[in-house]
Protein backbone atom coordinates (compact mmCIF):
# COMPACT_ATOMS: atom_id res chain seq x y z
CA UNK A 1 0.00 0.00 0.00
CA UNK A 2 0.91 3.45 -0.66
CA UNK A 3 3.51 4.77 1.97
CA UNK A 4 3.34 7.96 4.11
CA UNK A 5 5.95 11.23 3.09
CA UNK A 6 8.11 9.93 5.82
CA UNK A 7 8.36 6.10 4.33
CA UNK A 8 8.44 6.78 0.81
CA UNK A 9 11.60 9.51 1.97
CA UNK A 10 13.03 6.28 3.16
CA UNK A 11 12.17 3.79 0.50
CA UNK A 12 13.86 5.71 -1.87
CA UNK A 13 16.79 5.19 -0.03
CA UNK A 14 16.45 1.39 -0.46
CA UNK A 15 15.90 1.87 -3.98
CA UNK A 16 18.66 4.02 -4.40
CA UNK A 17 20.76 1.31 -2.71
CA UNK A 18 18.99 -1.35 -6.01
CA UNK A 19 20.40 0.98 -8.06
CA UNK A 20 24.00 1.58 -7.60
CA UNK A 21 24.29 -2.46 -7.08
CA UNK A 22 22.64 -3.00 -10.51
CA UNK A 23 24.57 -0.74 -12.59
CA UNK A 24 27.97 -1.62 -10.30
CA UNK A 25 27.35 -5.09 -11.07
CA UNK A 26 26.69 -4.54 -14.50
CA UNK A 27 30.11 -2.67 -14.54
CA UNK A 28 32.11 -5.39 -12.77
CA UNK A 29 30.81 -8.10 -15.72
CA UNK A 30 31.25 -5.22 -18.49
CA UNK A 31 35.48 -5.19 -17.27
CA UNK A 32 35.41 -8.78 -16.92
CA UNK A 33 33.47 -9.39 -20.56
CA UNK A 34 35.57 -6.85 -22.64
CA UNK A 35 37.17 -4.20 -20.07
CA UNK A 36 40.46 -3.33 -19.33
CA UNK A 37 40.78 -5.95 -16.43
CA UNK A 38 38.91 -8.56 -19.02
CA UNK A 39 39.13 -12.22 -17.86
CA UNK A 40 40.51 -11.33 -14.46
CA UNK A 41 37.61 -12.16 -12.15
CA UNK A 42 38.00 -15.14 -10.23
CA UNK A 43 35.42 -17.35 -10.36
CA UNK A 44 33.80 -17.14 -6.84
CA UNK A 45 32.88 -13.24 -7.13
CA UNK A 46 32.01 -13.54 -11.36
CA UNK A 47 29.38 -16.09 -10.31
CA UNK A 48 28.38 -13.80 -7.28
CA UNK A 49 28.23 -10.99 -9.63
CA UNK A 50 25.85 -12.86 -12.19
CA UNK A 51 23.36 -13.99 -9.24
CA UNK A 52 23.67 -10.05 -7.36
CA UNK A 53 22.85 -8.35 -10.78
CA UNK A 54 19.57 -10.64 -11.33
CA UNK A 55 18.45 -10.43 -7.93
CA UNK A 56 18.46 -6.49 -7.85
CA UNK A 57 17.48 -6.82 -11.61
CA UNK A 58 14.38 -8.83 -10.11
CA UNK A 59 13.60 -5.99 -6.89
CA UNK A 60 13.52 -3.09 -9.63
CA UNK A 61 11.53 -4.28 -12.00
CA UNK A 62 8.85 -5.45 -9.57
CA UNK A 63 9.21 -1.84 -8.06
CA UNK A 64 8.69 -0.34 -11.70
CA UNK A 65 6.00 -2.66 -12.95
CA UNK A 66 4.50 -4.08 -9.72
CA UNK A 67 0.87 -4.18 -8.41
CA UNK A 68 -0.47 -4.04 -4.93
CA UNK A 69 -0.22 -7.89 -4.13
CA UNK A 70 -1.99 -9.43 -0.61
CA UNK A 71 0.60 -11.78 -0.54
CA UNK A 72 3.39 -8.91 0.12
CA UNK A 73 1.39 -6.34 1.31
CA UNK A 74 4.50 -4.23 2.33
CA UNK A 75 6.38 -4.34 -1.01
CA UNK A 76 7.05 -0.70 -2.43
CA UNK A 77 5.99 0.04 -5.66
CA UNK A 78 6.57 2.95 -8.02
CA UNK A 79 2.88 3.56 -8.31
CA UNK A 80 3.24 4.68 -3.99
CA UNK A 81 5.07 8.03 -5.40
CA UNK A 82 2.23 8.91 -7.55
CA UNK A 83 -1.33 9.47 -7.88
CA UNK A 84 -4.12 7.15 -9.19
CA UNK A 85 -2.76 5.35 -12.68
CA UNK A 86 -0.07 8.31 -12.95
CA UNK A 87 2.48 5.96 -13.27
CA UNK A 88 1.07 3.28 -14.88
CA UNK A 89 0.46 5.96 -17.76
CA UNK A 90 4.01 7.15 -17.67
CA UNK A 91 5.78 3.69 -17.92
CA UNK A 92 3.88 2.67 -20.78
CA UNK A 93 6.69 4.44 -22.66
CA UNK A 94 9.57 2.19 -21.56
CA UNK A 95 10.08 -0.95 -24.13
CA UNK A 96 10.43 -3.55 -21.73
CA UNK A 97 10.51 -7.03 -23.74
CA UNK A 98 13.78 -7.74 -22.92
CA UNK A 99 12.26 -8.30 -19.17
CA UNK A 100 9.50 -10.28 -20.15
CA UNK A 101 11.43 -13.45 -18.63
CA UNK A 102 13.29 -11.61 -16.09
CA UNK A 103 10.78 -13.03 -13.15
CA UNK A 104 10.59 -16.69 -13.90
CA UNK A 105 14.44 -16.45 -14.88
CA UNK A 106 15.87 -15.14 -11.46
CA UNK A 107 13.95 -17.16 -9.67
CA UNK A 108 14.13 -20.32 -10.96
CA UNK A 109 18.45 -19.50 -12.24
CA UNK A 110 19.23 -17.78 -8.83
CA UNK A 111 16.85 -17.38 -5.90
CA UNK A 112 15.60 -21.02 -6.08
CA UNK A 113 17.29 -24.62 -6.45
CA UNK A 114 14.74 -25.48 -9.39
CA UNK A 115 14.69 -28.39 -11.50
CA UNK A 116 14.46 -25.73 -14.85
CA UNK A 117 17.94 -25.43 -14.12
CA UNK A 118 18.50 -28.84 -15.70
CA UNK A 119 19.93 -29.14 -18.98
CA UNK A 120 20.44 -25.98 -19.84
CA UNK A 121 22.90 -24.74 -22.58
CA UNK A 122 25.60 -22.05 -21.76
CA UNK A 123 23.51 -19.57 -24.50
CA UNK A 124 20.32 -20.48 -23.28
CA UNK A 125 22.29 -19.40 -19.54
CA UNK A 126 23.36 -16.32 -20.50
CA UNK A 127 22.26 -13.14 -19.10
CA UNK A 128 22.14 -9.56 -21.12
CA UNK A 129 23.10 -7.78 -18.04
CA UNK A 130 24.00 -4.57 -20.30
CA UNK A 131 20.50 -4.56 -22.20
CA UNK A 132 18.52 -5.43 -18.48
CA UNK A 133 20.41 -2.68 -16.83
CA UNK A 134 19.41 0.02 -19.70
CA UNK A 135 15.96 -1.11 -19.75
CA UNK A 136 15.47 -0.42 -15.96
CA UNK A 137 17.74 2.40 -16.62
CA UNK A 138 14.81 4.12 -18.80
CA UNK A 139 12.32 3.63 -16.72
CA UNK A 140 14.10 5.47 -13.78
CA UNK A 141 15.08 8.04 -16.21
CA UNK A 142 11.22 8.95 -16.39
CA UNK A 143 10.55 8.27 -12.71
CA UNK A 144 13.02 11.57 -11.78
CA UNK A 145 11.57 13.51 -14.94
CA UNK A 146 8.33 13.20 -13.18
CA UNK A 147 8.12 12.42 -9.57
CA UNK A 148 7.80 15.06 -6.73
CA UNK A 149 11.81 15.26 -5.32
CA UNK A 150 10.82 16.30 -2.31
CA UNK A 151 9.54 12.27 -1.73
CA UNK A 152 12.78 11.12 -2.50
CA UNK A 153 15.74 11.00 -0.11
CA UNK A 154 19.09 13.58 -0.04
CA UNK A 155 20.92 13.31 -3.11
CA UNK A 156 18.94 10.82 -4.99
CA UNK A 157 19.28 12.46 -8.08
CA UNK A 158 22.76 13.10 -8.17
CA UNK A 159 23.57 9.75 -6.80
CA UNK A 160 22.12 7.71 -9.17
CA UNK A 161 23.05 9.87 -12.56
CA UNK A 162 27.14 9.08 -11.00
CA UNK A 163 25.88 5.40 -10.85
CA UNK A 164 24.82 4.61 -14.11
CA UNK A 165 26.10 4.80 -17.63
CA UNK A 166 26.89 7.95 -18.69
CA UNK A 167 24.43 7.89 -21.82
CA UNK A 168 21.27 7.59 -19.26
CA UNK A 169 22.49 11.56 -18.51
CA UNK A 170 21.85 12.55 -22.01
CA UNK A 171 19.28 15.01 -23.00
CA UNK A 172 17.28 12.72 -24.91
CA UNK A 173 16.91 9.45 -24.21
CA UNK A 174 18.73 6.08 -26.10
CA UNK A 175 17.48 2.56 -26.38
CA UNK A 176 20.70 1.53 -25.92
CA UNK A 177 22.65 -1.26 -25.45
CA UNK A 178 21.06 -2.93 -28.56
CA UNK A 179 19.66 -6.13 -28.26
CA UNK A 180 18.98 -7.03 -32.03
CA UNK A 181 20.84 -9.87 -34.08
CA UNK A 182 23.45 -7.09 -36.17
CA UNK A 183 24.46 -6.43 -32.85
CA UNK A 184 24.87 -8.64 -30.02
CA UNK A 185 24.29 -8.44 -26.52
CA UNK A 186 27.35 -7.99 -24.41
CA UNK A 187 26.64 -11.20 -22.13
CA UNK A 188 27.62 -13.54 -18.47
CA UNK A 189 26.32 -17.00 -18.03
CA UNK A 190 26.36 -18.68 -14.35
CA UNK A 191 27.92 -22.24 -14.59
CA UNK A 192 29.22 -24.76 -12.18
CA UNK A 193 33.48 -24.82 -12.28
CA UNK A 194 34.83 -27.50 -13.87
CA UNK A 195 38.61 -27.04 -12.52
CA UNK A 196 38.29 -26.56 -9.10
CA UNK A 197 42.24 -25.92 -8.44
CA UNK A 198 41.34 -22.19 -9.18
CA UNK A 199 39.24 -22.32 -6.03
CA UNK A 200 41.02 -21.55 -2.33
CA UNK A 201 40.17 -23.90 0.35
CA UNK A 202 39.80 -22.01 3.69
CA UNK A 203 42.40 -23.76 6.66
CA UNK A 204 41.06 -24.02 9.74
CA UNK A 205 43.19 -21.60 11.39
CA UNK A 206 41.85 -18.83 8.78
CA UNK A 207 38.73 -19.59 9.79
CA UNK A 208 39.13 -18.73 13.43
CA UNK A 209 38.61 -15.01 14.13
CA UNK A 210 42.63 -12.98 14.29
CA UNK A 211 41.24 -11.25 17.68
CA UNK A 212 40.80 -14.36 19.68
CA UNK A 213 41.79 -15.01 23.26
CA UNK A 214 45.48 -16.61 22.80
CA UNK A 215 45.13 -20.20 25.02
CA UNK A 216 47.85 -20.52 28.18
CA UNK A 217 49.75 -23.63 26.87
CA UNK A 218 51.01 -23.72 30.72
CA UNK A 219 47.12 -24.29 32.03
Amino acid sequence: MPGTRQELHGISDEVLYELQALFGSAQVLRDEVQGPTQGTLRWPQKMACIDAFTIHARSLEAFVWGKPSKHHPNDALAIDFFDAGEWETIRERVQRSALDDLRDRAGHEVAHLSYKRVDKTEDVRRWKFDVIAGVIGNAFRLFLENVNPDLLCDGFEERLRASWPTYLNLPIAMSFPPDCDTTPAITAASQSLQNVSQLHQATLEEMLPRDRPKLDPST
